[in-house]
């Protein structure tokens, strides 16, 4: 990580005494103010350079100096999840005369910090971030810089920022709830990325569902890609403990069990209920066809961005905002239910 994410942010005081003038002569030579000696502004930005001085947003929002621009950054563009926010972000943006600035960060921690810091010299308006760990140490530095910051989806757990996400554990409760009703008692949890706080959220909702119907929970399984999920099935379905239904955290879990199962032999719907959480278009295209919660993923894009601007614009009297919204369940095929398709709220 680079060590400027780190260190503390310059003031305009700060340039002003490092230029040797005053702060309101710092403030006109950033805004162009044609009564400064060019000498002095020569002083003045050269003590912005070394001081990586960036100006507020609060005063750049003052002077009418808003680039009218937004930084995106996902994880992954080309996971469907993300893709669909990420349009529902465009769509809304541009429709507030905003351009949006996007980034994915590989679900690497120093290309978002880098990202991110660039973002802020650009500088745009304000960031809509989908944290990669949401427990990193320089999530603390930048919600208190000058640029307002929205999470989507991952809310941060080291510090408290503004934030749009869905209701995960009721989701993950109605998941196991449908396959209680169907009559399973040996449901397994399979979770991708469970060092994140959705996911934790969501094994959290299994475990409840399953201490209220009064039935022991198996271990969840971890999964960290293709090869461990047929690893990890493999061993699980030829063990004492063989589950009559599994619950999968998130969808890179959903499609690895899936394909794991086909490997493996195992008949989704009849060997094995499943019910995933986040539903994509393809899971119709698939047979059995699969129940999945269903995350308003346009909606969290919608929502994220008009935040945002709520915040730029000064419209927020409380230090940060959460939004939750709410999620449903599509039951199709792949829980055992007949082959039609119906959603539950």
């Amino acid at each position: 990580m680079r060590s400027s994410v780190l260190k503390r942010r310059a003031t305009l005081q700060d340039v002003a005494k490092a230029a040797g003038v005053g702060p309101m002569t710092v403030s006109r030579t950033i805004n162009g103010h044609p009564y400064v000696a060019e000498e002095t502004a020569k002083k003045v930005r050269e003590a912005i350079r070394r001081l990586d001085y960036r100006p507020n947003h609060a005063a750049r929002m003052l002077t009418g100096k808003l680039s009218r621009s937004i930084g995106l950054i996902v994880p992954d563009i080309s996971d469907t999840f993300f893709s669909v926010v990420s349009h529902a972000v465009q769509d809304t943006a541009r429709a507030n005369d905003y351009l949006v600035w996007l980034a994915a960060s590989d679900e690497d921690p120093l290309i978002e910090a880098a990202q991110v810091e660039m973002m802020t010299h650009h500088p745009v308006d304000g960031i809509l971030l989908v944290p990669s760990d949401s427990r990193n140490a320089y999530l603390k530095t930048i919600v208190t810089g000058s640029t307002p910051i929205v999470t989507i989806d991952r809310p941060m757990e080291v510090a408290t920022s503004d934030s749009v996400q869905v209701e995960n554990r009721s989701g993950a409760r109605m998941a196991v709830e449908h396959l209680l009703q169907h009559g399973h008692r040996k449901i397994a949890c399979v979770a991708a990325n469970s060092h994140l706080l959705t996911i934790k959220e969501r094994i959290a909702g299994y475990k409840e569902s399953m201490r209220r119907a009064k039935v022991p929970y198996l271990k969840e399984l971890n999964l960290s890609n293709q090869l461990s999920a047929k690893a990890a099935l493999s061993k699980l379905f030829a063990g004492r403990s063989r589950p009559d239904a599994l619950f999968t955290a998130n969808n890179a879990s959903t499609i690895w069990v899936i394909e794991a199962l086909r490997d493996l032999g195992i008949q989704m719907g009849t060997d094995v209920a499943l019910v995933g959480f986040d539903d994509v278009d393809f899971f119709t295209l698939i047979t059995p066809s699969v129940t999945a919660v269903r995350q308003p993923a346009s909606e969290l894009g919608n929502v994220s961005v008009r935040q945002l601007l709520q915040r730029i614009n000064g419209e927020f009297k409380t230090s940060s905002v959460r939004t939750v919204l709410p999620v449903t369940l599509t039951i199709r095929e792949s829980c055992g239910c007949k082959p039609k398709n119906k959603t539950a709220e």
